[in-house]
């Protein structure tokens, strides 16, 4: 027979696979050089928290955790979905019964990566205009941080239906510049932890509240 969660185990499990994914990017910096890093986390942080849920509870068929791939983190400002790409349902893992009667004590969990990423220290561009070497340009930070702070407020509206929130952000300066990141202009909210001169991360958390 399965066994249920309590609220703060949940919280527990959730924070234990964030830490566990900062680990895991923070050994594997290469991963920053690719198109959508934010993306591949994301699916990092996904797979191990399902796994995490499946051991906590002792039911490996556990799958109530869904995972969108196909939002694009990094794409534009433009608002995000209703759900953030990583939605918990957590109605088996409390044993609740009703759809309907959600509160703040049984609270869904949606997580989310955003990746802030420096510009390179030198950039070669082809005859037509194209990075060499590269199959993307740099990104501009400031349009990053508007995404950014749509996100915290995608987080703040979930908060109000019954959900948790957690919102990692990684920031990710190979070429050691000094960018809005380093000044507090962008994420001024934020705690970073360093582990690495070049990867900066954080984590801010959103806690269910009654409707």
């Amino acid at each position: 027979m399965a066994m249920l969660l309590t609220l703060a185990q949940l919280r527990e499990t959730v924070q234990t696979t964030i830490d566990e994914l900062a680990a895991w990017f923070v050994a594997k910096p290469r991963v920053f050089a690719m198109r959508r890093p934010a993306q591949q986390l994301q699916f990092e942080l996904a797979a191990r928290l399902r796994e995490r849920l499946r051991e906590r509870t002792e039911n490996p068929r556990w799958d109530r955790l869904q995972f969108d791939a196909s939002e694009a983190p990094s794409a534009s400002p433009a608002l995000p979905a209703a759900r953030p790409p990583i939605y918990v349902d957590t109605r088996q893992l409390f044993g609740a019964v009703s759809a309907d009667k959600r509160n703040p004590a049984e609270p869904d969990v949606g997580l989310a990566v955003h990746v802030l990423r420096a510009s390179p220290s030198t950039l070669e561009l082809d005859e037509n205009g194209s990075p060499l070497g590269r199959a993307f340009g740099p990104e501009d930070l400031l349009l990053e941080s508007v995404f950014l702070e749509h996100r915290v407020q995608q987080f703040e509206r979930l908060s109000h239906h019954c959900a948790d929130g957690a919102l990692i952000v990684v920031y990710s300066n190979d070429a050691r510049r000094k960018t809005a990141v380093d000044t507090r202009e962008i994420a001024s909210w934020a705690s970073w932890q360093t582990p690495i001169d070049t990867v900066w991360w954080t984590a801010r958390y959103f806690r269910a509240k009654a409707r």
